[in-house]
């Protein structure tokens, strides 16, 4: 009964906290938190943001010990969602006494988790972060190494008053060649986020052009911003127009999300090895 109440608490308390960030100024801080975290379930993410907006890495008590930190006394615990997995067969298999056993998703269960700020311990290491701008050598090996990682042709050419854009028909992304490199590497990861959401059979191929755009820009400013780039202000205020239904605007967090993760984890190799990621 406990355990009932506290999900249905938890429910709730992501519900409120997925409409105050997505219809509203906070989306922004929750992109940026986002960087941080793009590798947890977009819920997760709403609902460690709504309890502790400034946590920067959360484990469970017994993981944070196998880390040589111990939570310290008092410390509040941030309340995550962890999904409950059993074997299941399937029928026709399990009368004939073989087939494989696969893992199903059956509900969920809330878990304590704690921010690093709530341990003492062992230190942890600390990943080098490179903060780059301007139009450095540095930059120019990055952008040519990420050129080189996603799998979608890449130009430089004179797109006019544009950045750059996406050829959906012909499946290559064109960068305007005059443009800083900094200009570059964002437009390149914008063009890139259309290429994997809106491309020809992708998630949101069909939605309006604010929205992809929307989408788009968010994706780039969490890569970006994984990397150490300040890559300033957006205009995120026609995102409360894309939808007050719960349903749509967790779809659409998701695969903010998910997009995010994809492309950090694609870029990931080449830049640890420069001493760039964040």
């Amino acid at each position: 009964m406990g355990q009932t109440k506290g999900l249905d608490d938890i429910q709730k308390r992501l519900d409120q906290g997925i409409q105050d960030v997505m219809t509203g100024e906070k989306f922004q801080e929750w992109l940026r938190f986002l960087s941080s975290f793009h590798a947890y379930s977009f819920n997760n993410t709403i609902l460690i943001y709504q309890q502790n907006p400034q946590a920067t890495l959360v484990k469970g008590f017994q993981e944070w010990k196998k880390h040589g930190r111990f939570v310290t006394k008092g410390a509040k615990a941030i309340k995550v969602l962890a999904p409950l997995i059993r074997k299941k067969k399937q029928e026709e298999e399990k009368r004939e006494g073989k087939g494989k056993e696969e893992n199903v998703l059956y509900g969920f269960r809330y878990v304590s988790v704690f921010d690093v700020s709530s341990t003492d311990g062992k230190e942890l290491p600390a990943p080098p972060v490179q903060v780059l701008e301007g139009d450095g050598e540095n930059e120019k090996d990055l952008l040519q190494a990420w050129i080189q990682k996603i799998e979608v042709p890449v130009r430089l050419e004179n797109t006019g008053d544009a950045n750059g854009y996406y050829h959906l028909l012909e499946n290559y992304i064109a960068l305007h060649k005059e443009r800083s490199t900094l200009q570059q590497l964002k437009t390149l990861i914008h063009e890139y986020a259309h290429h994997l959401l809106h491309a020809k059979g992708a998630p949101f191929e069909q939605e309006s052009n604010s929205i992809r755009e929307a989408q788009a820009e968010a994706v780039a400013y969490v890569v970006l911003h994984h990397f150490g780039y300040d890559t300033g202000d957006y205009s995120f205020g026609y995102i409360a127009g894309w939808s007050q239904d719960l349903h749509i605007m967790k779809q659409i967090g998701s695969d903010i999300v998910v997009c995010s993760h994809q492309i950090i984890e694609k870029l990931r190799v080449h830049s640890s090895k420069q001493g760039a990621t964040a």
